[in-house]
C-alpha cells in the first residue's frame, strides 16, 4: 500500500513535470513564430559611396537603424564605385552576395534577369504612387521591381553669376525654356579675351550623350519587347548631340580644348577660378560648388535644362536592390523603406549632388536649399527626367564601354567623321549580338 503523503508526493512531482513539460512546449512554439530578426542577425550592406557627405549620411541612417532595430543590425560595407558590377557578379556566382546593395538601374537589369535579384514590388508598393512612373519602371523588369529607385542625376551648365553680371547678360531661368541653340550663343559670347565661354569634361562622353540624346527624341533602339531582341538605329536625331558639341569645338571653337580629355568634373578647379563662365557638368558637381561657395564666396547657379524638341533627359538612377540569396529579405526590404523616408533621402540625395526620386523627398530637399538659385534650378528640373529606353536592353552597357565610348571620343578628338561614327556604332553592336 503506498502511504497518503507518498501519494501526494508523487501527484505533486507529476503536476510539476506535466508544468514543465508544458512550459517547454509554450517556449519552443513561441521560438518558432518570432521572426529571424529576433534571434539576432546583421546584415550586410554593399554600397560605393566615397563622398564624406554621402558617407557621413550613410553611417548616420545606419546607426539609427541598428539604434531601433538592434535585432536585425546592418553592417556597411564599401565597395569601389568603378568595380561594383564585377564584385556583385563574382559575388552573386560564389553564393556570397550582400543581402542589400546600391547599383545603378542599367546595370542591375542583367541580375533581374539571372533571378539573383528578390521581388521587392509588394515590399514597396507604398512608394509606387510617391515617384515618376518613368523612375519606377526603370528599376523594373517585367513588371516587377528589383531595384528602388532612389537618386538621379541631370547633365546641366554651371554659371559664373558674376562673369554674367560683368558681361551685362541675363542668367538664363525657368524650366523648359534654354534650348541648346541658346546655349551655343552665350558661349561664343564669352568667347573673348582669350578666353573660352565653355569647359566640357569629355573624356567619357557615352553616357551623357545617349541621355542628352532624349532632347531630341533620340530611340538608338527598337524592338526591345521581340523575341528577336533589341537592335539598334541611328538617324539624325541620335547623332544630333554629338554634332552639336563637334560644332561647338571645332566651328564656334567656343569650347576650351583642353576640357575634352577632362573627366566630368575636370572643369571645375578653372571654373572656381574665373577661368570660365559655364561648365557643363553632371549635377553632383554642385556639391562641389557648395563647398567652393562657403569658402571663397563663389557665386554659381545651374542653368534650366537643354531644351531640343524637349528638354527632358533619361534618367538612370542608383537604386538599392536585395539579393535573392538573402534569408533575411523581410528585414532588407524594411532597411531599404528606411533609408527612403524622405529626411533620409533627402540628405543622401544632395550629398551626391543629386535629385530624390519620390515626391515627399523632392519637397525635403527643396527646403533645406530654399534660397540658394542652382540648387532650385536642379531640384525644379526633376520633372524632365523620363526612362531611358536604352536601361532595357541587356548588352546596353557593353556596347556602351566597348564601342560607343572609343568611337566618341575620337570623333569629340576630330580623329574621326560623323559618318564613321555612326558606322562604328552598327558594326559594334552587330558584333556584340
Amino acid at each position: 500500500m503506498i502511504k497518503p503523503h507518498k501519494l501526494k508526493e508523487k501527484s505533486v512531482k507529476k503536476a510539476k513535470l506535466l508544468a514543465l513539460v508544458a512550459a517547454s512546449a509554450m517556449i519552443a512554439s513561441t521560438a518558432i513564430a518570432i521572426p529571424a530578426r529576433a534571434a539576432g542577425i546583421e546584415m550586410t550592406y554593399l554600397t560605393p559611396a566615397y563622398l564624406k557627405g554621402t558617407i557621413a549620411s550613410t553611417e548616420r541612417i545606419v546607426a539609427d537603424w541598428n539604434k531601433a532595430n538592434p535585432s536585425a543590425k546592418v553592417k556597411i560595407v564599401y565597395g569601389d564605385v568603378n568595380n561594383m558590377q564585377d564584385k556583385l557578379t563574382t559575388a552573386f556566382a560564389g553564393n556570397v552576395a550582400p543581402d542589400i546593395f546600391q547599383h545603378e538601374a542599367a546595370s542591375i537589369l542583367s541580375f533581374s534577369k539571372q533571378g539573383y535579384l528578390a521581388n521587392l514590388s509588394s515590399e514597396m508598393r507604398t512608394l509606387k504612387p510617391t515617384m515618376p512612373s518613368g523612375l519606377w519602371n526603370v528599376g523594373s523588369y517585367q513588371a516587377k521591381l528589383y531595384g528602388v529607385p532612389t537618386m538621379t542625376q541631370t547633365y546641366t551648365i554651371f554659371a559664373n553669376v558674376d562673369a554674367f553680371k560683368k558681361a551685362g547678360i541675363a542668367v538664363p531661368t525657368g524650366t523648359n525654356s534654354f534650348t541648346w541653340d541658346d546655349y551655343r550663343a552665350l558661349a561664343k559670347k564669352f568667347t573673348t579675351d582669350g578666353k573660352y565661354g565653355v569647359a566640357w569634361g569629355l573624356k567619357s562622353p557615352a553616357a551623357m550623350s545617349m541621355i542628352m540624346g532624349m532632347n531630341f527624341n533620340a530611340k538608338f533602339f527598337k524592338g526591345l519587347t521581340t523575341g528577336a531582341g533589341a537592335s539598334l538605329s541611328i538617324g539624325n536625331a541620335e547623332l544630333e548631340v554629338p554634332s552639336r558639341i563637334h560644332a561647338m569645338i571645332y566651328d564656334d571653337k567656343s569650347v576650351d580644348p583642353a576640357s575634352l580629355t577632362m573627366t566630368g568634373a575636370g572643369p571645375v578647379p578653372g571654373f572656381l577660378s574665373g577661368k570660365y563662365a559655364m561648365i557643363f557638368a553632371a549635377s553632383y558637381v554642385a556639391s562641389d560648388l557648395d563647398v567652393a561657395a562657403k569658402a571663397a564666396g563663389f557665386n554659381w547657379t545651374a542653368l534650366p535644362l537643354l531644351k531640343g524638341t524637349s528638354n527632358q533627359q533619361g534618367a538612370n538612377p542608383q537604386t538599392l536592390s536585395v539579393s535573392a540569396q538573402s534569408p533575411y529579405k523581410k528585414q532588407a526590404a524594411a532597411f531599404i523603406r528606411f533609408m527612403m523616408k524622405d529626411e533620409n533621402l533627402a540628405e543622401l540625395a544632395l550629398g551626391e549632388g543629386l535629385i530624390p526620386s519620390t515626391s515627399g523627398s523632392l519637397k525635403a530637399a527643396q527646403t533645406i536649399k530654399k534660397g540658394n538659385a542652382g540648387w532650385q534650378q536642379i531640384l525644379d528640373d526633376g520633372s524632365a527626367l523620363a526612362l531611358a529606353p536604352f536601361t532595357l536592353v541587356a548588352n546596353y552597357q557593353k556596347w556602351k564601354d566597348t564601342v560607343l565610348q572609343p568611337a566618341l571620343q575620337q570623333y569629340i578628338q576630330g580623329k574621326i567623321s560623323i559618318q564613321e561614327l555612326k558606322k562604328r556604332e552598327l558594326d559594334g553592336w552587330k558584333a556584340i549580338r
